[in-house]
């Protein structure tokens, strides 16, 4: 029991934003009376699905939806809401939880966070990375994590079959249901062995469950289902979501598929498990990583059912196979916290053509590190990578960016042109990674640059636009300690935000290396058909991406360069090829993404082709986008071409359900950028091109 202290935070502010999960974790683990779950306009339903589900599991914790207003960064507006909320708890302290939301929100709640607790603020406030596990009973259950996702089980019994199988057995079964064919009959007996010994081992292990079969409602079509699983488990707030196959190849088949409506109901922290009853296939993992390479072993497991029950054998086994432990608490707080102490800045932002120093951290996506260098033309920068960024080729390409932002019009710069003209050497690469999820490591290490390469002449910038939250919080206090601006990009409409002068539009569009970004693409000068050629025709819809990718470049009033993918021309990797964008048209700094999969494919190179139901067309245009995301994140954007006269709305409502979108018609909508996950389905008759091939996306 919590002792009765005045000092003892009862309120916590919690950020929301398209991820629910680490927002119902955080408030339902955090030790509080009050919670203030704070988001945007656009993420005002998903707030109150949390609410909802708190109110419920927490029935004497109050709950408060805030919303910063429709501009989730802009600085102003959430510091105006915080000091709503700290007047509300009259000077008292309060828990902060910034996983959630935009950047922008989370950095200037942390901030101010800090400010209002001095000392005690690094106790109090929370970030959980992907590798922690909240502390504290949770007493959610599968249904509240589907739920808060905006999923719902369209029957919450187990198939009366299976419910037959558990009470009597194969021969219960079979005198209740005479009429079923065998082919059904055998999977409901290998579902129903699934799940028995599922029960048996997690029987009585608390914060844990296993359901049987779950068709979840249909948001678009009343009455219906939009995806199903064979068996469920959870333990804590992991889900492991069970498949029982009684053929190999379709283990092959819908293991992308799988991934998509699992982590779409149950969130990132979500494995899937096949358990295939037919013969045994030894090489069956790697045929799957062959089909799609983003389906590794780590969050699709292929197990024969005979080895699953003959060698999982107990709870710990079964988590140690599936649900791997995680880092418990909340994070790692620093035997010794960089205190918030900040110094005076410059009256005025300076612009690009001051020169000033730049640290810039290198995330993900590389792209951010590259476009910074065009906002702000620093004479000299840092890149600073976390452990968990790619390193590769960075320092050149930055340099190749920055002579490009310099000497516009003239051809791109050689290693050695860059060398001679000193643009490497106004680009360094810090020596040693840091802890992405350390805000505090982050200060340190940009603190001692700043100081270092601070000459009393030039202002300093520090980008906080890549890289974890945590990391763009230790770079903004580094910023602010230094006398430095703190600067987010805005993608959507080319301005900077500095958390001390404000919005600012940027000049010019940049030009940023995009080999770096679009590694494992190459150059197309020709027509996509004229280098495809054989069976990976049947893989993707050439005719419609060259259609396409004619169109826009010659809509755009600028330079559009196209970007392949050269995978289309190797004789086996090609079967891979609907799962990632075919195309990359970019448009200075935009790229369009342009994805085309057959509604007919092969999974060998030799085998027969076959239909593709709406789920894994779908699921091929998710993995596309999530592939383009990754790369480009805001500055890309997916087009999904499919011909008329398929189930394109369907497809359509798929595809909208895993980017969790509301249609506003396949081919009604415009190219747009700001949201990378939500790609915009295109239906295209070549004899009548859609409209949208006028778009000049350069001036988007």
């Amino acid at each position: 029991m919590r002792e009765d202290n005045v000092d003892e935070p009862r309120a916590a502010v919690v950020l929301v934003g398209q991820n629910p999960t680490p927002a119902l974790l955080a408030s339902l683990t955090l030790p509080v009376d009050h919670l203030f779950l704070v988001c945007s306009d656009g993420t005002v339903p998903v707030a109150r699905r949390v609410a909802e589900a708190v109110e419920r599991l927490r029935e004497k914790r109050l709950v408060r939806v805030l919303s910063v207003g429709p501009d989730p960064h802009d600085p102003e507006a959430v510091t105006t809401l915080l000091d709503r909320v700290r007047e509300a708890l009259a000077g008292r302290p309060w828990h902060l939880d910034y996983t959630g939301g935009t950047k922008v929100m989370s950095v200037v709640a942390a901030l101010h966070h800090e400010r209002s607790l001095s000392s005690r603020a690094h106790r109090l406030r929370h970030y959980l990375d992907p590798h922690s596990d909240p502390p504290g009973r949770l007493g959610v259950d599968l249904a509240t994590l589907a739920a808060i996702h905006g999923a719902h089980w369209e029957q919450r019994r187990d198939p009366a079959p299976v419910r037959r199988y558990l009470a009597g057995g194969e021969v219960a079964l079979r005198e209740t249901y005479p009429r079923l064919p065998d082919g059904e009959l055998n999977g409901v007996i290998a579902e129903g062995r699934v799940l028995a010994h599922l029960r048996r081992l997690t029987g009585g292990r608390p914060d844990t469950e296993v359901l049987g079969a779950r068709r979840v409602a249909d948001p678009y079509r009343s009455g219906g289902s939009i995806a199903d699983f064979d068996a469920l488990l959870r333990h804590r707030h992991r889900v492991l979501c069970v498949e029982v196959k009684s053929r190999a190849e379709d283990v092959i088949a819908r293991a992308g598929w799988t991934i998509a409506k699992s982590r779409r109901v149950f969130g990132g922290a979500t494995q899937v498990l096949f358990v295939y009853t037919g013969p045994v296939v030894d090489d069956l993992r790697e045929r799957i990583t062959a089909y799609n390479p983003a389906l590794s072993a780590r969050n699709v497991h292929v197990w024969h059912a005979d080895a699953f029950l003959e060698r999982v054998t107990s709870f710990d086994a079964l988590c140690g196979a599936f649900l791997p432990a995680l880092d418990s608490g909340r994070g790692t707080v620093p035997a010794t916290p960089v205190p918030l102490d900040p110094a005076p800045g410059p009256s005025d932002h300076p612009g690009p053509e001051q020169g000033p120093l730049l640290v810039t951290p290198l995330g993900g996506s590389r792209l951010g590190a590259l476009t910074a260098l065009h906002a702000h033309r620093p004479s000299r920068a840092l890149v600073l990578p976390s452990k968990q960024s790619l390193r590769a080729n960075v320092r050149e390409a930055a340099a190749r960016t920055l002579y490009a932002v310099e000497n516009p019009g003239l051809p791109t710069a050689d290693a050695d042109t860059l060398r001679a003209e000193g643009y490497r050497d106004r680009v360094r690469l810090a020596a040693d990674p840091v802890n992405g999820f350390d805000p505090d490591a982050v200060a340190a290490t940009v603190g001692e640059w700043i100081v270092r390469e601070r000459d009393g002449e030039r202002s300093v910038v520090v980008d906080f636009t890549t890289g974890t939250k945590a990391m763009s919080l230790g770079l903004t206090k580094a910023a602010l300690n230094g006398g430095a601006c703190a600067t987010y990009q805005l993608a959507r409409d080319r301005s900077v935000v500095c958390l001390r002068h404000g919005r600012h539009r940027l000049c010019g569009r940049a030009g940023p290396d995009w080999s770096l970004v679009l590694s494992g693409y190459e150059p197309l000068a020709s027509d996509l058909t004229e280098v495809v050629e054989g069976p990976a025709l049947d893989e993707v819809e050439v005719e419609l991406l060259d259609l396409v990718a004619r169109g826009l470049s010659k809509a755009a009033s600028g330079p559009c360069r196209v970007w392949w993918d050269p995978s289309l021309a190797d004789g086996s990797a090609f079967l891979t090829a609907r799962e990632r964008p075919s195309l990359v048209l970019a448009f200075d700094d935009r790229a369009v993404g342009l994805a085309a999969p057959a509604w007919r494919r092969r999974r060998t190179p030799d085998g027969p082709r076959r239909e593709v139901s709406p789920g894994g067309w779908a699921q091929s245009v998710f993995a596309a986008t999530t592939h383009l995301s990754v790369r480009c994140d805001v500055a890309g954007t997916l087009l999904a071409l499919t011909r008329p006269g398929r189930d394109v709305t369907r497809a359509g409502e798929l595809v909208d359900w895993i980017a969790e979108s509301t249609s506003e018609g396949v081919g009604d909508q415009g190219i747009r950028f700001g949201d990378p996950t939500r790609p915009l389905v295109v239906e295209v008759d070549p004899s009548v091109p859609p409209a949208l091939l006028e778009t000049d996306v350069g001036l988007l």
